[in-house]
């Protein structure tokens, strides 16, 4: 079965009829999945990090000069919601049609469920919500835990029930 691209990618990967569960494709029978996904996940991040923060600078840009016209009232809860910018991004990218951030569609990756369906938007919250509240007070050290796993899957990807593949068409 190693590189038999006939059928959909999700479909060389289903429940174990034994254990009644979803895992996603073994990374020994189909490596192609998992070729270069750290590094591929660190430079979509940079890209969607750089997306951002163009949008954050818009953002500021815009929140300021409602913030002067409101005589400063505004400007407090405006900045505020520019923080929420990086988690409707990625939610909202992961759970879209292509299951993937503007950054892991350039680097040729997407999410997917263990079943090998699209993210559902609660678990594309749930991954970029556990991804920025773990990866702040842990200075990034949060992110080895994909060095301990054949699936290269990081807490948030475990907690949140999905893996991060090469897209295989």
């Amino acid at each position: 079965m190693a590189g038999d691209h006939s059928k959909m990618p999700t479909e060389q990967w289903q429940p174990h009829v034994e254990r009644k569960i979803a895992s996603g494709p073994d990374p020994v029978e189909n490596p192609e999945y998992y070729d270069g996904v750290s590094v591929k996940r660190i430079i979509a991040y940079v890209i969607d990090f750089l997306i951002c923060g163009f949008v954050g600078i818009i953002g500021t840009i815009i929140a300021s000069i409602v913030g002067v016209m409101s005589f400063g009232l505004l400007f407090g809860p405006l900045m505020a919601l520019l923080a929420l910018i990086p988690l409707v991004y990625h939610t909202f990218f992961i759970s879209s049609d292509q299951a993937a951030t503007i950054g892991m569609r350039m680097m040729g990756v997407r999410v997917y469920r263990l079943d090998g369906g699209r993210p559902e938007i609660l678990q594309a919250f749930i991954q970029t919500a556990v991804f920025f509240l773990t990866v702040a007070p842990t200075s990034f050290l949060i992110l080895i835990v994909c060095l301990f796993n054949s699936q290269r899957r990081c807490l948030h990807d475990i907690l949140a029930g999905t893996l991060i593949l090469n897209k295989i068409d």
